[in-house]
């Protein structure tokens, strides 16, 4: 029997158990496991730490019980706690999704130390810390990480947000929880797009957009409709186009530059298109050269051209390309995005586009490629 109020406190014994040890570890943990004001704290450290220190010598059904009642008290011995949450999976789950000694550092270290079976318990632990989430993110198991991102109590860092927007290109299951993070911005969102299906583009095109109607009344003395930006260096003009009006463009030049495109010629059409727009020519080149249509729909409402206008420049950038025109389902698909947005909303899409090819351009210039 163990010392002082152990009510619903004293751990079984495994039938067949009769060994020394293994009954002085089980009294152990009854004394352990007493009220914090049955036991002085000095004596219950001591407890704590020899206990943590042995607890492996109890067979796997006295761990796991011992476990399960340690993910319940909040003030339960902290040492073993820690060696309980680093024991396998199923005796340590208690206490990593539930248990309430450990702290934010003790759950970074298991994360650091432990296999992914531990990480992918603790991805699921309420209100998690971004800092044990960025140490999940840091490992990238996938599914570990797509259980992260499903884990809505959480507030994910903007370095771990950064980290699976730029993973989500080569892993889809990302794509869709981190299109539903609170965290996700339009910046990122849109940077998403370029590798995200029809569905998911259009959800971005329709989230992720913005008419920025006051921000042009404030800033109209300034910016207008861009000619303010035109003293500026180029990362600043750029940068600075996200919140400006939709440029003026000239349609019937630009529908006269569609017109003399001849098939194969992309690389000089890119050019010339983007000049007209001022976007850069990279970025310009991977709208047209989008297999989707889409960003050539979000182009095409942009610069405020008809939808008839619009189906000669998908002919013509199809032709550029050199391959076969759309289906009706695909042209139903891109006319309906192109319906669905105002010019203003376009414009941003597009602006952010240009910043991002523009900040790949100065990544890739400082890393010397």
């Amino acid at each position: 029997m163990a010392l002082g109020n152990t009510q619903n406190t004293t751990l079984d014994a495994p039938a067949g158990t009769g060994r020394d040890g293994e009954a002085v570890l089980r009294r152990i943990a009854d004394l352990a496991l007493l009220p914090s004001n049955l036991v002085p704290p000095q004596e219950r450290n001591l407890l704590d730490g020899v206990l943590a220190q042995l607890v492996s010598r109890l067979d796997e059904g006295m761990r796991l019980r011992l476990a399960e009642r340690l993910g319940q008290q909040s003030d339960c011995p902290r040492e073993l706690a820690m060696a309980l949450a680093r024991d396998e999976a199923k005796i340590a789950e208690e206490i990593l999704l539930e248990g309430m000694p450990l702290t934010d550092g003790d759950l970074v270290r298991i994360v650091s130390e432990s296999d992914e079976p531990h990480r992918f318990i603790i991805a699921g632990r309420r209100a998690l810390s971004s800092a044990v989430a960025d140490e999940i993110v840091e490992r990238g198991e996938t599914a570990t990480i797509c259980r992260l991102l499903n884990n809505r109590s959480l507030r994910l860092s903007l370095r771990a947000v950064e980290i699976l927007v730029a993973r989500s290109a080569s892993d889809p299951e990302f794509r869709e929880p981190l299109l539903a993070r609170p965290e996700l911005s339009a910046r990122m969102a849109q940077m998403m797009f370029w590798w995200c299906d029809g569905g998911q583009r259009l959800e971005i095109m329709q989230r992720f957009t913005v008419d920025r109607s006051r921000i042009h009344d404030l800033l109209d003395p300034i910016l207008g409709d861009g000619d303010g930006l035109r003293g500026m260096d180029e990362a600043m003009r750029v940068t600075l186009s996200l919140l400006s009006r939709p440029r003026a463009i000239d349609r019937e030049k630009l529908m006269a530059l569609v017109s003399g495109v001849g098939k194969g010629d992309l690389d000089r059409f890119s050019e010339d298109l983007a000049a007209m727009s001022e976007v850069r020519p990279e970025t310009m080149y991977r709208i047209l050269n989008d297999h989707g249509g889409e960003p050539l729909a979000v182009f095409a409402k942009a610069v405020s051209l008809t939808r008839k206008e619009f189906g000669e420049l998908i002919v013509v950038a199809v032709d550029a390309r050199q391959e076969g025109l759309p289906t009706k389902r695909d042209l139903d698909r891109i006319g309906g995005l192109f319906d669905s947005l105002t010019a203003d909303k376009a414009d941003v899409a597009l602006r952010y586009w240009d910043v991002a090819v523009g900040s790949e351009a100065g990544r890739a210039e400082g890393e010397g490629i």
